[in-house]
């Protein structure tokens, strides 16, 4: 081998004789990468292989070093076997019956074999054994003549030229990776790896310079991997110490073992939205589903639809008197469909102003002009009437229901308003694909006991009280109640009241005394407005309410009523002050 390696140039060769015992030893007294092939044969290379991280090249026994080594056993005895593994083994076989030689064969299938395999061979009076370096031993030792089974010159020269080719290969495959980890480590965007595990297996040199804090990001995407494998992909918006983070993930596969790789880019002021818009990712949302409204049997009603607008790319509109929880429906039809993995962005209608809608167009780099996410308009209904104009504009001209995944709510029928005049058309079609129809409390009187007896532990926890439940009577006076502000009039009833109680049972007497209470808040409540008279006599008494309400703050009342402050001032004006 060493006068075949002189043909060649730049190659260096380092040969060791042994067999496996000693392929064990080499591949311990060697660091792993030591050399850049190893060249071995038989049993011998499957070891190296399978200790050693090096690549190996097989020495290949061909059928001319087989037919020549049996042909000279075959001279020297007429009791003569080959004993070695399968691979070897089959083509004597072959030989011998294409042929017609007379010789046996014996099969071994690992290295500790080798002995028994050998002593069988001799007790059946075969004194010439043919096999490999480590048969020779054994055979000796039963007193059985031996012949080495070699491989040609010519199957050196090929193990070596294709040990060489394998080394450039191999080379060029390192070069490329070298190439690819410096475009990752230059890359804008932080890059992060996990295992199987959910172990970090690498992150690029951009995510240090980029985050301010790495391990919390690391920690955050450690957690989105169960996301990230229900949901296939991840598609959200991060808020990490005042910054924001545009974050994609996906699941890789590299041969069998899985790997989750995420993206991060830095997002700057780009996505600093108003206080108007809240982002929410889903670690936001399953925090979220803590409430008693994101009990199953709260949801039971609706269960069949939240699946079917789930499971649709539908805009979906959400219907439901105050206090019902349209925001707990909104989220679980978003953790239903295919943007699980997304950032819910939540515009609040009730604060949304032309000037801020204005503000959240014009940033390029706002999320309501990205694509992917959940868009949630909260309590639509709300939205001043130039205004509502303008978002259903932007809806339809921007394609926006394509885009995102558009879920709204209302608390009241759009359509009826709609046939008012009080509500735009344009607006109500684009998000009126899906309706759902929150039920009030006071439609559900039947599931007040369960929705009660579901709650206590959960105050108890929280309040560090021990109540076990409500006096028969004490539950009547809740279950007659008629709940104006649904469960979230509730939640506050039920947590005042185990606050307030002494004992383990919630009395009819504080049940009453904290149900007169809110009786008195809605009797407090101001009076109707005067529909009386010219539609001019209807909007200054409007105006009036609204500013008394607001303390004659004119700015205050401006914004409530969806108007310029210069134009509210003009029409108190032009009312003579009154």
């Amino acid at each position: 081998m060493r006068d075949i390696a002189k043909s060649y140039e730049n190659l260096e060769l380092y040969t060791f004789t042994g067999f496996y015992k000693n392929a064990i030893q080499f591949a311990k007294a060697f660091p792993d990468k030591e050399f850049d092939v190893i060249i071995s044969r038989g049993g011998t290379a499957d070891l190296v292989r399978s200790l050693n991280d090096t690549p190996v090249v097989e020495i290949k026994v061909s059928t001319l070093d087989l037919l020549r080594v049996i042909t000279q056993a075959l001279q020297c005895s007429s009791r003569a076997a080959v004993v070695s593994y399968p691979y070897i083994t089959a083509r004597v076989e072959t030989l011998a019956k294409f042929l017609r030689l007379n010789i046996r064969t014996f099969s071994f299938e690992t290295p500790e074999q080798i002995e028994d395999t050998v002593k069988q061979c001799a007790r059946a009076g075969y004194d010439l054994i043919v096999g490999g370096a480590a048969t020779r031993d054994y055979a000796v030792a039963e007193g059985a003549q031996f012949l080495l089974i070699t491989s040609s010159r010519e199957s050196v020269e090929a193990s070596i030229r294709q040990a060489i080719e394998q080394h450039h290969l191999i080379n060029d495959v390192l070069d490329k990776n070298r190439l690819f980890q410096s475009v990752i480590d230059k890359s804008g965007s932080a890059v992060f790896i996990f295992g199987e595990q959910r172990e970090l297996q690498y992150t690029n040199v951009a995510a240090r310079k980029m985050l301010n804090d790495v391990e919390r990001m690391e920690q955050f995407l450690s957690r989105g991997i169960s996301t990230l494998q229900d949901a296939g992909t991840l598609h959200l918006i991060k808020k990490l110490n005042n910054d924001f983070y545009e974050i994609t993930g996906g699941i890789l596969q590299v041969r069998q073992e899985i790997r989750y790789l995420f993206e991060v880019h830095f997002r700057a002021a780009g996505y600093r939205v108003s206080s108007f818009a809240k982002l929410e990712d889903p670690e936001d949302i399953r925090q979220a589903q803590s409430l008693p409204a994101s009990s199953e049997l709260y949801l039971r009603p609706m269960d069949k639809l939240i699946q079917t607008a789930g499971s649709s790319t539908l805009p979906v509109l959400i219907q439901g008197a105050v206090g019902t929880h349209k925001g707990v429906v909104a989220r679980r039809i978003h953790i239903k469909s295919a943007t699980e993995g997304t950032t819910l962005m939540r515009l609040q209608c009730r604060d949304l102003t032309e000037k801020n809608w204005d503000m959240l167009l014009n940033n390029a780099a706002s999320p309501i002009h990205a694509t992917g996410y959940t868009v949630y308009l909260e309590n639509v209904d709300t939205l001043p009437k130039d205004l509502q104009q303008q978002v259903g504009a932007y809806i339809e001209d921007t394609k926006m229901t394509h885009r995102h995944r558009v879920i709204s709510s209302s608390c009241c029928d759009l359509s009826a308003e709609v046939a008012r005049g009080q509500f735009s058309s344009r607006l109500y079609l684009q998000l009126s694909g899906f309706t759902i129809n929150v039920p009030s409390l006071a439609q559900r009187k039947e599931d007040i006991p369960a929705f009660v007896n579901m709650m206590i532990p959960q105050y108890n926890t929280a309040l560090a009280k021990s109540t076990v439940g409500m006096e028969p009577d004490a539950m009547e006076l809740m279950v007659e109640f008629e709940w104006p502000l649904n469960l979230v009039q509730l939640e506050k009833v039920l947590r005042q009241m185990i606050a307030a109680s002494s004992g383990f049972y919630i009395t009819a007497a504080e049940v009453a005394a904290v149900l007169q209470n809110e009786m008195r808040k809605v009797s407090a409540l101001p009076p109707a407005v005067d529909l009386s008279g010219t539609l001019e006599d209807i909007e200054r008494r409007v105006i009036e309410q609204v500013l008394r309400e607001e303390n004659m703050n004119q700015s205050a009342a401006a914004k409530r009523l969806g108007i310029g402050r210069s134009t509210l001032w003009r029409k108190i004006a032009g009312s003579g002050g009154k």
